[in-house]
């Protein structure tokens, strides 16, 4: 029989366990897929696809896709712009899935669909990673007062702060707040996600609280959107070899790896710092740490993450030759095709992109009409462009 001190201890680590536990999962994913349009599905075949009359402000077709009577998300396809490769179809899965079906076989679903498609996931165009967890203590609203009053500093460079309140009792109280801009390459949500359940149902997610152990009170969400730029650069700071570009697709599909971008988006980015008075935000000393990840990782796994960042000090300068290209073109474009311009960039474009392992020409290439359309429209540099003597001006030096 079980005495009343166990039960008590019993009672404590059970409040302790609420306290600590922090749930992570995918809420948002859009697929860059590459392949050609593939029609119809076979009578035999588990998907079925339902057609649209229209598309989208990007892509010519719109269809829902249907896995054995189940919605698994919208496909895009057929770009209206001839800059956009003809190839490139969109792919977002519906939020539902990621709370219904386990990670491991929702990859077997959509392996399956890629297989009858013949389409490749070729990269994330948007990922997001949602860190759920009670919060009784309002620790997130005093964080958001810290640092708007000044106690706390965040790391990095300049970024955007939106609060959102509403009334409770006739008085102002935090909901949430955002972090960076939706056109960056990642941004962060907190909000209290128990109001938000209220306010528009999703019992898939309640349901997934109680399957996991967390009581539907208090709970607030930090959520990370991560787009493609975000990607691409792990990309090229891992020098983009089959099996990172393999861990940067189907690798998210692992919650430790979920954890590992989390981890990476954070540094340098939401870094909690003192505030002394130092004169550089980083020599300031860490002030709080929101998660442990270290400890989430041993929660979920004992296998090691398998993305890891590189450290800056020796990442490739890709980036920076592309842009260095993209700059000596506008300025063979705006003076004339003046040929000083054409001979520096032959010499950058002689370059191998570590991206690719290839040389960079064969990028500057697939960029050429997109950065004439680009100097046109939006920079209004308005020049008659001679291909013919541009042509010739590629072969020097190259």
């Amino acid at each position: 029989m079980i005495t009343y001190r166990q039960k008590h201890q019993l009672k404590i680590q059970s409040k302790k366990t609420q306290k600590d536990k922090v749930l992570v999962n995918m809420d948002y994913l859009i697929m860059n897929l590459e392949g050609t349009p593939f029609g119809e599905f076979e009578a035999k075949s588990d998907f079925k696809s339902h057609s649209y009359e229209y598309g989208s402000r990007t892509f010519k077709n719109r269809a829902d896709i249907i896995y054995k009577d189940i919605k698994l998300g919208t496909l895009l396809s057929c770009p209206h712009s001839s800059v956009i490769s003809e190839d490139l179809a969109q792919f977002q899965l519906e939020n539902n899935l990621f709370y219904t079906i386990p990670e491991n076989q929702l990859k077997e679903i959509l392996l399956q669909f890629c297989d009858e498609t013949n389409y490749k996931f070729k990269s994330v165009n948007r990922l997001d990673v949602c860190l759920d967890k009670n919060d009784s203590k309002a620790t997130y609203r005093k964080l958001y007062s810290d640092v708007v009053g000044g106690a706390y500093l965040i790391s990095g460079r300049t970024k955007a702060i939106n609060s959102y309140y509403e009334t409770y009792k006739g008085k102002s109280v935090l909901n949430g707040f955002q972090i960076g801009k939706r056109t960056s390459e990642k941004l962060i949500r907190c909000y209290n996600k128990t109001l938000s359940l209220q306010l528009t149902e999703k019992p898939y997610i309640n349901d997934w609280y109680q399957q996991n152990g967390l009581k539907n009170d208090e709970v607030w969400r930090f959520e990370y959107q991560l787009n493609s730029r975000f990607f691409r650069d792990l990309k090229e700071f891992s020098k983009a070899d089959e099996a990172t570009t393999e861990l940067m697709t189907w690798g998210i599909f692992k919650k430790e790896n979920l954890i590992e971008l989390v981890k990476i988006a954070n540094k340098g980015f939401f870094e909690i710092r003192e505030n002394t008075g130092l004169s550089q935000i980083n020599k300031e000393k860490i002030a709080l740490e929101l998660f442990d990840f270290e400890q989430l990782q041993k929660n979920i796994t004992s296998y090691p993450p398998i993305i890891k960042r590189v450290k800056r000090a020796i990442l490739s300068s890709t980036t920076i030759k592309k842009r260095l290209v993209k700059s000596l073109f506008r300025e063979y474009y705006s003076n004339n095709q003046d040929i000083s311009y054409i001979v520096a960039m032959n010499l950058v474009l002689e370059e191998i992109d570590l991206t690719t392992n290839k040389p960079l020409i064969n990028w500057f290439n697939s960029k050429l009409h997109f950065y004439l359309h680009e100097f046109r429209l939006k920079e209004k540099i308005v020049q008659v462009f001679d291909f013919d003597l541009f042509n010739e001006h590629k072969l020097l030096f190259l």
